[in-house]
């Protein structure tokens, strides 16, 4: 496959005299073959997905090169999110993305050491004075691993465009993909969108493979306004991981009513994930139906053509044959042939209980001893919620509607104990466990912001967290160590912070919270006696403290 550069209206210009040496400078981030388990735009739990997972064969620490010359603009270091990233900037207006590496590269570890020992914490976001660090095409600059939020090791790679920060398809790019399987349709779905009503009825349409490519479904009797949804996912070759689409294509009598092209995503689209995916399928049986319609919202980057927001409408005694066509970059192609007659037909109209809420308005529902506040915009659309309390138990419902901004909810503080106070919390009811929320308190509430429905409680966490060594005793001679191993735990609220020192001085612990494991590296510092006093200070998220000391005894090479 050749370089794919394409000039989007939306996207960056590439300069023409680039394009030859942007051809020989780029290189693939990774050595080994590709495989993807994750694909640009495809829809998350939460957002779409701003650029490609590349495999790495379920090992850490493989070598992962700079796709192109440039300069490092910023490094991130986080628990959470991408954990360790580098961010190059490079000359022809692009900027690189390398996510969740198990460590950087010798020079920019040793030079982000520096900084985190600097401010003495693990976590930073640095941002190097422009091309105080140079890069070239194919430079090694990190490892892989699998830091962050991050559910297995891979490699998370991004292209964005440097100006406006907007993420580009990286498949745009000529990187070494394989791909000759066509995407696979798993449901197809009728939407009836209701003028009056703040709830979209959905049914399912049978489907059936008639060859490789193409698919269809009895005749369909309809009436009214319609839209289309599909279940659907691609796969590369080497991968059997379910990935995201590249296009689709709806079309009724020949007119394209909807076409969807993920070249480029803007960042506000991706907080918008359930304009596209149905949001009630989705939470009771997490099943995402991308939507080929929209409605209550401008079109989102990827919505390259839109007619009537994608609904049509079916009129009585009319016959209409509905096309649609998926395909994934490499030009793999699937069809679904529909015919629909307009038919009188019943269409459920669930009625639901409960107030009303307009973007427009802001709201403050309040009960006995809490409260519920709904800012403007808290939903995409209206939406009918139902609120009710029980004890100490906020209930909020029904789970249909998509957030657009978090809402607020406030239990009233009774307790007069300081510290009992300090250490209670909001949490989320999920089954038979409580989930933690962050908490805040002012002079008459806790409070808490979230994106979601369900039951509430106030509870309360008293117990510290656990330090336990992982790979040394007390009193244990450690000349031999090259790593010192700490599990550090919280069985409620979770970890909020933790500091190390060695005979009084800070030192750098790195945090793995899938893991619950501390690692310091003996190299950082050198000590010109054989006895150390390790202090180890961690603290959970209500401010319960645990403290470890420990004497350990190690001779180090002062040469």
């Amino acid at each position: 496959m050749k370089l794919k550069l394409v000039v989007l209206v939306t996207a960056i210009l590439l300069a023409p005299q680039l394009q030859s040496q942007i051809k020989k400078e780029w290189v693939p981030p990774l050595d080994i073959p590709f495989s993807l388990s994750g694909t640009f735009g495809e829809p998350r739990s939460t957002h779409f997905h701003l650029g490609i997972d590349i495999k790495t064969q379920g090992k850490e620490g493989w070598k992962v090169r700079s796709v192109a010359s440039g300069y490092i603009n910023r490094v991130r270091v986080s628990l959470g999110g991408y954990g360790k990233t580098l961010y190059i900037i490079h000359p022809d207006g692009t900027s690189s993305v390398y996510a969740h590496l198990k460590k950087f590269a010798p020079r920019i570890e040793n030079y982000i050491k520096s900084i985190q020992y600097e401010k003495e914490s693990y976590t930073l976001q640095h941002f190097p004075k422009k091309r105080e660090f140079m890069i070239d095409a194919g430079e090694v600059i990190g490892y892989s691993g699998n830091t962050g939020s991050s559910s297995g090791p891979h490699l998370h790679f991004e292209i964005r465009d440097t100006k406006s920060q907007n993420p580009i398809n990286p498949l745009l790019f000529d990187l070494p993909i394989s791909d000759s399987q066509r995407p696979q349709f798993q449901k197809l779905f009728l939407f009836y969108p209701k003028n009056n009503s703040v709830l979209t009825h959905s049914e399912p349409i049978g489907l059936k493979k008639v060859n490789d490519s193409t698919y269809n479904t009895p005749v369909v009797s309809s009436l009214g306004k319609i839209g289309l949804g599909l279940q659907m996912f691609d796969r590369q070759d080497l991968s059997y991981s379910k990935n995201g689409i590249y296009k689709a294509k709806l079309e009724v009598n020949g007119k394209t009513m909807a076409q969807f092209q993920f070249d480029q995503l803007n960042y506000s689209d991706s907080d918008k994930l359930f304009i596209n995916v149905d949001y009630p399928t989705y939470k009771k049986n997490k099943i995402k139906i991308q939507k080929l319609f929209f409605q209550d919202h401008k079109p989102l980057t990827f919505m390259k053509s839109i007619n009537t927001e994608g609904l049509f409408n079916v009129e009585l005694e009319k016959s209409y044959q509905v096309n649609i066509v998926v395909e994934d970059f490499s030009g793999n192609t699937s069809y679904i042939v529909m015919n629909i007659e307009g038919r009188k037909k019943q269409i459920p109209n669930k009625k639901l209980k409960g107030k009303l809420i307009e973007p427009r308005l802001d709201y403050l529902l309040e009960l006995n001893d809490k409260e519920v506040y709904f800012p403007k915009k808290s939903f995409f659309k209206n939406a009918i919620i139902q609120i009710d309390e029980e004890k100490n138990t906020l209930s909020i419902g029904p789970n249909l509607f998509p957030f657009n901004n978090p809402i607020e909810i406030r239990f009233k503080i009774t307790e007069e104990d300081t510290l009992k106070l300090r250490q209670s919390f909001i949490a989320k009811k999920i089954g038979k466990k409580l989930s933690f929320l962050p908490t805040k308190i002012d002079e008459n509430h806790w409070i808490t912001k979230l994106k979601d429905m369900g039951d509430f409680t106030l509870v309360r966490d008293s117990i510290p967290p656990k330090i336990i060594p992982s790979n040394f005793k007390p009193s244990q001679w450690l000349s031999k160590f090259k790593f010192l191993k700490i599990n550090i735990s919280d069985d409620f609220s979770g970890i909020k912070s933790y500091r190390g020192t060695i005979n009084g001085e800070w030192i750098l612990f790195e945090y793995e919270p899938k893991r619950n494991l501390l690692t310091y590296d003996f190299v950082d510092k050198t000590f010109n006696h054989a006895k150390h006093e390790l202090k180890l200070e961690v603290e959970d998220n209500v401010g319960n403290k645990s403290v470890y000391k420990t004497t350990f005894f190690k001779k180090y090479n002062l040469n």
